[in-house]
């Protein structure tokens, strides 16, 4: 085998570009690899030795080096973009949180609904008349201050005395049936309900009783 200074092999001698390397620097010229440099005599006619070619193995070390660094800083702007958006989309969502809550209480049943995503979730406290929370994905609004804290049991749906559910007014706000309690929470004329069967209702008089109950108090949208 013959090789160039540029370390390419050739079965052939090429007169004057290639040498024929000696068999007992053939496993040194295989391990050192792109990083051998061939050492020769004063006459350039032989090879007297496998050298390793540390110039270029420091050039391409310090080349990896700057790559490997160029991607961790790459990497590091985008942690820090992602960290940092993360940020802002949690202080947006926090600051729509706190508006909706503060404007929920103003707001008509169908805005309630559509933006129900954003009221907290029923937990025992202590509650003021217009707070918003949500129960088994229902918004409800409380319509007597009271305190739960000590009452775990006294959560929208099993103190309806307490909170009145929202009643969209169309198929989109459209809700499960919630059986109302009294007064503050009777199904109005044009509330809309989901009933058992899927089928979307609306009320034609102001009714506390099921489609089941009373079924000229309904009509399908």
């Amino acid at each position: 085998m013959f090789v160039q200074e540029n370390l390419t092999t050739t079965p052939h001698e090429v007169p004057g570009v290639s040498w024929e390397l000696p068999e007992a620097l053939a496993g040194k010229f295989r391990e050192l690899g792109a990083f051998a440099k061939l050492a020769l005599d004063e006459n350039r006619t032989r090879i007297t030795d496998i050298v390793e070619d540390t110039e270029k193995r420091a050039a391409v070390e310090a080349e990896s080096a700057r790559e490997e660094a160029e991607k961790a800083e790459i990497k590091e702007k985008r942690e820090k973009r992602a960290k940092a958006l993360a940020l802002e989309e949690q202080g947006i969502k926090t600051m729509a949180r706190v508006m909706f809550r503060s404007a929920a209480p103003r707001m008509v049943a169908d805005d309630v609904i559509a933006c129900r995503a954003l009221a907290a979730e029923w937990k025992p406290g202590s509650y003021a008349v217009g707070d918003v929370r949500n129960a088994d994905g229902v918004p409800f609004r409380c319509v007597q201050a009271h305190d739960s804290t000590g009452s775990p049991d006294w959560s929208p749906v099993k103190a309806p005395a307490l909170w009145a559910a929202y009643h969209g007014r169309g198929p989109e706000t459209a809700l499960p049936w919630v059986q109302p309690s009294g007064a503050h929470d009777l199904y109005q004329a044009g509330e809309c309900m989901v009933w058992t069967d899927g089928r979307v209702l609306r009320a034609v008089q102001a009714t506390s009783y099921s489609p089941g109950e009373s079924p000229g108090a309904w009509e399908e949208v």
